[in-house]
C-alpha cells in the first residue's frame, strides 16, 4: 500500500503544479491581460524594449497543453491523433494534455482510495485502471450522443437545403442557411464546411472533411449522392429530398425494430446488473463473508473469470438484439 500512496501523492503534486500554472497563465499573465484589454476595446501599450512588429504565424497550431514541455512531449507522439480526433468529434474544448492529466488523477485517486481501504494490490490496480478509463468512457458517450443528435437533425436540414435549391439559391447558400438556422451539432459542422468552401477548398474535399468529423451512415449517403450528382448531373433538389425521405423511413423502421427487441434488451440489462446488485446486498448484510472474494487469491481468480464471462455474454446478447437497418 505504500507504493499506492506514493503514486497518489505524486499525481496530486502534478495536479497542483498544473493548476497553479493554469491560474497564472489564465489570470496573472501580462500578455493575457493585454489581449483581454484589446478585446474590450482598449489598446494595450507595448512595454519598453518590446519590438514594434512581430512575425505572425497564420498556420493553425495544435494546442495540446499549456505547459511547454508537455506540449512538446505530446506533439512528438504520433499515436495521439485518434484521441485528438475523438475530442474534436465530441466537441470538447479540453486539450489533450489536460485530458491525460485528468485521467491520471482519476486513476491515482482510485488507487489511493483502494489502498486506504486495505484492498490487495492487484485489486487496487484494477480499480485505478477503471477510474483511469472513466474520462475516456464519458468522452465516447458524449461523442456518440452528438452523432445521434446529428442524425436526428439531418432530415430537417436536407429539407431546408432542398427548399433553398428550389428557390434558386446555390448549394453553398443552402448549407449556410443550415449553419445559421440549426443548433449544434449540425449547424456548426455545416457552417465549418461552408467556410472551407469559401476559402477555396473543393466541395468534394470539404464534404470529405465533414465525413471525417462526423461518423454517420446517413451523411455518407448524402455526400456520395452529392459527388455523383456533380459528376453526372441531375436535379440536386430532388436527390436531396429523396435522401431525406429515405432517412426518415430508416428511422421509422429502426423504431419498429427497437420496439420488437425491447424485451431482449431489457433481459440483458437485468442479467448483467443482477450480480452487482446481489454483491452489494451481500456486502451490506455480511461484509466479512464477501471480503473473502477480494482477499483470497482464489476469490480474485473467480471474480476475474466471472467478469470475463459477463462481458462476453453482454457482447453476445448485444449483437443478438442489435439489428442493422
Amino acid at each position: 500500500m505504500t507504493i499506492a500512496i506514493s503514486i497518489g501523492i505524486f499525481l496530486s503534486i502534478i495536479l497542483f503544479v498544473e493548476g497553479a500554472y493554469y491560474c497564472y497563465h489564465q489570470y496573472l499573465n501580462p500578455q493575457n491581460r493585454n489581449i483581454k484589454r484589446r478585446l474590450r476595446g482598449g489598446a494595450a501599450r507595448p512595454q519598453d524594449g518590446q519590438a514594434g512588429s512581430q512575425s505572425v504565424d497564420i498556420l493553425r497550431q495544435r494546442k495540446l497543453s499549456d505547459l511547454p514541455w508537455l506540449h512538446t512531449l505530446l506533439a512528438s507522439m504520433s499515436n495521439l491523433g485518434g484521441l485528438e480526433k475523438t475530442l474534436q468529434q465530441a466537441n470538447s474544448q479540453m486539450p489533450i494534455g489536460v485530458f491525460l492529466l485528468l485521467s491520471g488523477v482519476f486513476g491515482g485517486v482510485g488507487v489511493v482510495a483502494a489502498g486506504l481501504m486495505d484492498y490487495p494490490l492487484v485489486m487496487a490496480i484494477g480499480i485505478g485502471f477503471v477510474c483511469l478509463m472513466l474520462p475516456y468512457v464519458k468522452l465516447r458517450m458524449k461523442r456518440a450522443s452528438r452523432f445521434k443528435e446529428f442524425e436526428r437533425q439531418l432530415p430537417e436540414a436536407l429539407d431546408l437545403m432542398a427548399r433553398a435549391l428550389r428557390a434558386g439559391h446555390a448549394f453553398s447558400v443552402g448549407m449556410k442557411m443550415v449553419g445559421d438556422e440549426f443548433p449544434d451539432p449540425i449547424g456548426p459542422e455545416f457552417g465549418r464546411t461552408v467556410e472551407e468552401i469559401s476559402f477555396g477548398i473543393d466541395v468534394p474535399e470539404a464534404m470529405a472533411n465533414l465525413n471525417n468529423r462526423v461518423v454517420s451512415t446517413d451523411l455518407k449517403f448524402f455526400i456520395t449522392a452529392l459527388i455523383v450528382q456533380r459528376e453526372s448531373g441531375g436535379n440536386l433538389a430532388e436527390i436531396i429530398e429523396a435522401i431525406s425521405r429515405l432517412i426518415r423511413q430508416r428511422f421509422e423502421l429502426f423504431g419498429r425494430v427497437k420496439a420488437l427487441s425491447a424485451e431482449g434488451r431489457l433481459s440483458g440489462i437485468v442479467l448483467f446488473a443482477m450480480p452487482f446488485v446481489m454483491a452489494g446486498v451481500l456486502w451490506w448484510l455480511n461484509e466479512s463473508y464477501m471480503r473473502l472474494l477480494i482477499e483470497d487469491e482464489l476469490g480474485l481468480m473467480m471474480m476475474g473469470a466471472a467478469g470475463f464471462l459477463m462481458v462476453l455474454g453482454a457482447f453476445v446478447m448485444k449483437n443478438m438484439c442489435e439489428i442493422k437497418v
